[in-house]
C-alpha cells in the first residue's frame, strides 16, 4: 500500500475509531488481485469494507441487482419501468408522480465512471489514487467527519431520502458534495439478510466523498475539536440526569 494511505488510515483509526474504508476506482484494466463473487453492488461494497476483499464489478456484464444496473448506468430503463418497481412492487412511493420527482433528483451516472470496471479496494490495500472514498461509520463518527469537512470551507452534505446504497459509489463525483448514505431498506433488511444474519448493523451508515474531500478531512483532524484538538471548555452544570 502507498505510504500516505497507511498514514491516513492509522489517523482515522486512532482519532475517530473508524476501521473500515474502501477506495473506489473506475478503469478499463484491473490487476489480478481483484476478484468477483456472486454479489450485488451493495453486498460487494459490504464484502470489501468488512471482509477486506479487493473486488471488481464488470459494467459490461452487470451485476445481480436490476436496480444497481440502472443506477450504475449499466442498463437503460425508462422512468416508467423504474417507477413500476418502486411503486407497484416495493410500495416505496405513493404513486408514479412522487417516484418521478425522486428519480429527477438523483445523480446521473457520470462519464468519468463509464469504464469497464468498478474497483473496490480496502484502503490498506490500495496502490493507486482513489476516485471516491467510502467510510463505514456510526452516527457519532459521521457527525465528527462532517464537522471536520467544514473546517476550511462550509458546505452541506448531500442526503437523498430512499436513495440506493450503490449511489455511494459515484455520487460525490456528480454533486461535488459529501454524500451521506443510510443504506437502503432493501439492501439492509432484504438483500442484506443472508442465512438469517444481517450484513449491515443498525448503527452503520456510509460516508462517500471524493479523494480530495477526504484529504481535506485528514488535514483538519489535528486542527479541529471534531478531530484530535482538545480545547479548554467546561460543561454547564445541570440537575442530576437520572
Amino acid at each position: 500500500m502507498h505510504k500516505i494511505y497507511t498514514e491516513q488510515l492509522e489517523l482515522l483509526q486512532t482519532v475517530l475509531e473508524i476501521q473500515d474504508i474502501v477506495s473506489i476506482r473506475f478503469c478499463n484494466k484491473k490487476a489480478n488481485k481483484y476478484v468477483q463473487y456472486k454479489d450485488t453492488a451493495c453486498t460487494a461494497l459490504a464484502r470489501s469494507l468488512k471482509k477486506k476483499k479487493c473486488l471488481f464489478l464488470d459494467r459490461e456484464k452487470g451485476q445481480s441487482c436490476s436496480g444497481g444496473n440502472y443506477f450504475l448506468g449499466i442498463k437503460n430503463c425508462s422512468k416508467k419501468e423504474v417507477c413500476d418497481v418502486y411503486v407497484k412492487d416495493e410500495c416505496v412511493f405513493k404513486n408514479n408522480n412522487v417516484c418521478t420527482c425522486f428519480l429527477d433528483k438523483l445523480p446521473t451516472y457520470p462519464d468519468q465512471a463509464k469504464k469497464k470496471y468498478i474497483l473496490l479496494t480496502p484502503l490498506e490495500k490500495e496502490e493507486q489514487r482513489p476516485d471516491v472514498i467510502i467510510l463505514l461509520a456510526n452516527p457519532a463518527q459521521v457527525g465528527r467527519l462532517l464537522g471536520l469537512s467544514v473546517f476550511d470551507t462550509m458546505q452541506c452534505p448531500e442526503i437523498i431520502p430512499a436513495g440506493s446504497t450503490c449511489l455511494a459509489l459515484f455520487a460525490p463525483l456528480v454533486s461535488q458534495k459529501i454524500h451521506l448514505n443510510f443504506i437502503d431498506y432493501y439492501d439492509r433488511y432484504y438483500q442484506g439478510n443472508q442465512q438469517g444474519n444481517f450484513i449491515w448493523k443498525e448503527t452503520e451508515m456510509l460516508v462517500s466523498l471524493s479523494y480530495d474531500q477526504f484529504v481535506g478531512i485528514i488535514h483538519s483532524i489535528q486542527r479541529s475539536p471534531h478531530g484530535a484538538k482538545r480545547i479548554n471548555l467546561k460543561s454547564q452544570e445541570i440537575s442530576p440526569f437520572i
